[in-house]
């Protein structure tokens, strides 16, 4: 302990050794404790009740030592935790004796962690009684000073305990402040402070969502309905990974996709071979742990255009010799040719097939009828006269 103080304690904290988890906790407690903008620690000039004293060590003498006994002087307020351990304390019983005989019994605020004060008018005060929380130095005054009773601040109320409660009535007290003032900043803060772990928790779990729990993705792949060739084999690309699959109208399930992707585009790619249309699109992902992509996967032109040359098969085979106004029909569509024996049929997807019937009639020919395998637009054929 030092043999000097070099500045004054604006509280000493007395206690029994059995309640030193509760010391302890004051003195943490009223240290961090910050003061209202308008009051201001006048013996440290800082916005805290800071220093707050308290004795590491009790003596066995009975006696206070002269370094024990300056740290009293010096204090401002003297808090006694007050439970059935310091009603039979010799040692806190002194320190308040001290604090009284100093003149600052109205600086003695008791702390009551258990307990209560007894009525002793008809008892013997040396003798606690069950349940007292006094130490026999306040027990003594109270029955000396019946106009001046300490009755301390408790932290059970109506037989709840309220912690906060009881500090903040121990704060106010020791500063001169209405109690509801103080609680009522005290509420105050609470919530600002209740609100901010709110944010910072809805933050932090934020970024563990975001990054830490993945994305389940479904991307469901549909195809045209048609009556051409099936597929033999596709893949489906997401931001440049690749993952197979063997017909459309299948379903595949990405349960791995990190959870960064969330409220992003990613480039995705379907590519299939026999006659499909590339698709590449940039799809949005949302913000759940099961996202849903649908594609419709549409057929090319291949089989979709039926196009050609008719020529006059006796005069020449190499196309000098076009036929003009040639009746072609290809399934139930039909066209003539034009001066350059050209002819080209449309045919809508759901009348595409792999192979299709043609028909070519020119009066003074011979009809020309074939089951054509390859459609396309480069077919050539001859017409030979009657």
């Amino acid at each position: 302990m030092e043999a000097t103080l070099s500045k004054r304690n604006y509280v000493f904290i007395s206690y029994n050794h059995n309640n030193l988890k509760w010391a302890k906790w004051l003195q943490k407690k009223l240290e961090w404790y910050r003061l209202p903008t308008e009051i201001h620690n006048e013996f440290s000039d800082s916005r805290y009740i800071r220093p707050v004293f308290r004795d590491r060590d009790e003596l066995t003498s009975g006696v206070l030592n002269d370094a024990l006994r300056r740290n009293l002087e010096a204090s401002q307020h003297l808090v006694v935790i007050c439970s059935p351990d310091s009603a039979q304390s010799e040692w806190v019983s002194d320190e308040v004796k001290a604090f009284i005989e100093m003149g600052r019994v109205e600086r003695i605020v008791p702390f009551i962690i258990e307990g209560n004060p007894q009525d002793y008018s008809n008892s013997d005060i040396s003798q606690p009684m069950i349940g007292e929380c006094f130490p026999l130095a306040l027990r003594k005054w109270n029955v000396e000073h019946p106009d001046k009773n300490l009755l301390g601040i408790a932290i059970n109320d109506d037989g709840k305990t309220d912690l906060q409660k009881a500090f903040v009535r121990l704060v106010a007290h020791l500063l001169g402040l209405e109690f509801d003032r103080l609680w009522q900043r005290h509420k105050r803060l609470l919530h600002r402070i209740i609100v901010s772990l709110s944010i910072l928790a809805i933050m932090l779990l934020t970024l563990v969502y975001w990054f830490m729990i993945p994305v389940k993705l479904d991307v469901t792949i549909n195809g045209e309905k048609h009556r051409l060739p099936e597929m033999e084999q596709g893949v489906l690309i997401i931001d440049g990974r690749e993952y197979s699959f063997m017909h459309p109208d299948t379903s595949i399930t990405i349960g791995a996709l990190p959870g960064y992707y969330r409220l992003k585009h990613i480039p995705i790619s379907i590519r299939a071979d026999r006659f499909y249309v590339e698709i590449s699109d940039l799809s949005h992902i949302g913000v759940g742990l099961n996202q849903k992509l649908e594609f419709l996967m549409h057929r090319d032109s291949t089989f979709a255009v039926f196009a050609g040359y008719v020529y006059d098969g006796d005069h020449d085979e190499y196309g000098k010799y076009p036929i003009n106004g040639a009746q072609i029909r290809v399934g139930e569509y039909e066209t003539t040719s034009d001066i350059n024996g050209y002819f080209e049929i449309e045919i809508p997807l759901y009348k595409q097939e792999e192979t299709k019937e043609i028909t070519i009639n020119k009066q003074g020919y011979r009809s020309f009828n074939r089951l054509d395998e390859n459609p396309g637009i480069e077919l050539q054929y001859l017409l030979h006269s009657l």
